[in-house]
């Protein structure tokens, strides 16, 4: 028995799906599924792990987010027989940004079998981008990133999860090749029909905004992170996790729907 996390979220419903391909048994798992599970409330926990063997575990995308509770849920998980756990993480992790890494460290410390995905920016993020008509961000004059499809995530996740040979290992992953912010959204435009540019927005000029818009402090000292790792090429990188998960290329950049 599989159990996936967040499993009505963005890759939680692919690897659910997948699964369901394979005929592989699985527990379904989110806040609105049957299968209730809350990171909020830990009376949900109990019930989910039961008679379950491997996790696909997702965590909020929440720089207060605690890793304690990674930790606490999966000393349960692990007193009930769960041997296995592959995480969702993020090539964040890789640089040192505490959230994830942090999330990761829960997970080592766990005691049980491991493998870690980290995915740099989804490529479908970039699909709400055409509704602005701009997208104002404080990347520098020439932002280069490697998006990876969703449907690549999910479709390396199930091959993790329902595989061997794949404890122990962290699996960055990323698109085929890099491109710059307005390569990005010119295809962006084109998919969507609504052409959208990129302005690289000061920084001091960003943070006013987005701290008028009501972002919490936590929130946007992670994007400024983010920013900042993006100006220094770290998501730019190109990574082989893909090809050495499912034994191809990842998909092309696309802000469209693509099956897993």
């Amino acid at each position: 028995m599989i159990l996936v996390l967040g499993a009505t979220g963005r890759t939680g419903r692919r690897v659910v799906a997948g699964l369901r391909d394979r005929g592989v048994p699985l527990r379904a798992a989110s806040r609105s599924s049957s299968a209730r599970f809350d990171w909020d409330d830990a009376r949900t926990w109990g019930s989910v792990v039961v008679d379950v063997s491997v996790i696909y575990l997702v965590t909020p995308e929440d720089p207060t987010f605690s890793a304690e509770q990674v930790a606490s849920f999966l000393a349960l998980a692990r007193a009930a027989g769960v041997r296995r756990v592959v995480l969702l993480s993020g090539l964040s992790a890789g640089y040192g940004s505490a959230p994830m890494a942090s999330r990761e460290t829960a997970v080592l410390e766990a005691g049980m079998e491991w493998t870690i995905l980290r995915p740099g920016a989804f490529q479908q993020n970039f699909a709400t981008v055409g509704n602005k008509g701009e997208l104002r961000v404080p990347l520098g004059p020439e932002p280069y990133t490697a998006p990876i499809a969703v449907a690549d995530i999910a479709e390396a996740a199930v091959a993790v999860l329902t595989g061997e040979g794949h404890a122990g290992r962290i699996y960055p992953l990323a698109g085929p090749r890099a491109l710059s912010y307005p390569e990005l959204l010119a295809i962006v435009s084109r998919e969507t029909g609504r052409t959208v540019v990129y302005v690289d927005e000061p920084v001091e000029r960003w943070t006013e905004r987005t701290r008028a818009a009501g972002v919490s402090e936590a929130a946007m000292n992670w994007s400024l992170e983010t920013f900042e790792a993006i100006r220094r090429g770290e998501y730019a990188r190109l990574h082989d996790g893909v090809q050495r998960i499912l034994g191809r290329p990842p998909r092309e950049f696309t802000v469209r729907e693509t099956s897993a």
